[in-house]
């Protein structure tokens, strides 16, 4: 077990070098753990899977699903858009998306409920450069999606253990709403 961990700390050391190139990347897939917790019910949960592919230097699509269940009550959330990116400076983005939000709230054998709407989101993504890593990327959005009929505020956080594998978190709270998801990403 020692030679594991010694072997692991090894391989981790030598791909931070590399990690100090990682920039924002608008091409990935991810998955994860996904937790929801809406008033008035216990936490469910689930897992994420994301992605986003950029088809310029500036534009990119994306997709983002959650899916959460805790007996008998299960939620999902599915995210279908685009988004378009510009330099505020050399280390952060000002980032606008525009979409259609797909949601199903359910409990078994009494109730089930299907929204859909559009959902749009205003924000930065940046590499957090000068706080000792230039492999941490920090975000913050602010969300508006229609099948809530709230504005959630949105924070999440990428540490690049190389320019390719990166490690997820993040965190959306509304005023009826809140949900966590922790995962891994691939850059492509």
């Amino acid at each position: 077990m020692r030679k594991f961990a010694v072997v692991s700390a090894l391989v981790a050391a030598a791909a931070l070098p590399a990690a100090a190139l990682a920039d924002i990347s608008y091409s990935y897939i991810g998955a994860g753990y996904g937790a929801l917790k809406p008033d008035g019910i216990t936490r469910l949960d689930g897992y994420t899977v994301e992605g986003s592919v950029a088809v310029h230097d500036h534009a990119h699509l994306i997709a983002t699903h959650v899916r959460a269940k805790d007996s008998p009550f299960t939620a999902r959330r599915t995210r279908l858009g685009g988004g378009y990116n510009f330099a505020l400076n050399s280390q952060f983005d000002m980032v606008g998306r525009l979409g259609w939000s797909f949601t199903k709230a359910s409990i078994t054998d009494v109730f089930s409920e299907k929204n859909d709407g559009v959902f749009g989101q205003l924000g930065v993504r940046g590499m957090a450069r000068g706080i000792g890593t230039d492999a941490l990327e920090i975000n913050a959005f602010l969300t508006y999606d229609d099948t809530e009929g709230k504005v959630s505020a949105d924070v999440g956080a990428v540490y690049n253990f190389t320019p390719a594998l990166a490690a997820t978190a993040g965190y959306s709270y509304s005023s009826h709403l809140q949900t966590w998801n922790l995962g891994l990403r691939y850059n492509f």
